[in-house]
């Protein structure tokens, strides 16, 4: 079943950064949470012997469909991830990196990562899976700053 959101106020060039954070931690939060509902129902392989692979997509998807599809980005991998971690008694949250583009427009792109609590250590597992180094090309670092927020 496709259930589709429209959130008007967010991710628009004249919403708020603090607006846009919490909006997306939700989102993320209800990934993550999506996932763990699927794991305790479902044995699946762990993400990265999973055979799916990083690409671009519009849709934030959970597990199975990410599975169906062979392929998610950053917004669907990372919530798999952290799920499949936090079952394992790792924990994680989610950080993100608003990145203003570089084409002059307000318009921002945002990139997830997992960060484990017990370490600190930030995991992409958009670039394990394949991401490209060039994949940010034409967005400027300038603008880049990381949220993490606290739950």
């Amino acid at each position: 079943m496709d259930i589709t959101f429209n959130i008007p106020h967010a991710f628009s060039p004249s919403s708020p950064e603090d607006e846009n954070s919490d909006v997306l931690r939700v989102l993320l939060d209800c990934q993550v949470r999506l996932n763990l509902a699927y794991l305790r129902y479902h044995t699946v392989p762990a993400l990265y012997q999973s055979g799916v692979v990083y690409g671009r997509t519009i849709i934030w998807e959970s597990i199975p469909a990410i599975r169906a599809r062979g392929y998610g980005d950053c917004k669907s991998l990372a919530p798999w991830l952290i799920a499949e971690n936090s079952l394992m008694g790792i924990p994680c949250t989610p950080v993100f990196r608003f990145i203003r583009r570089a084409d002059g427009s307000n318009e921002l792109d945002f990139h997830i990562l997992v960060m484990r609590m017990d370490n600190n250590q930030f995991l992409d597992p958009s670039r394990e899976l394949g991401m490209g180094r060039n994949e940010n090309m034409g967005l400027s670092r300038r603008g880049t700053r990381t949220i993490m927020v606290d739950r």
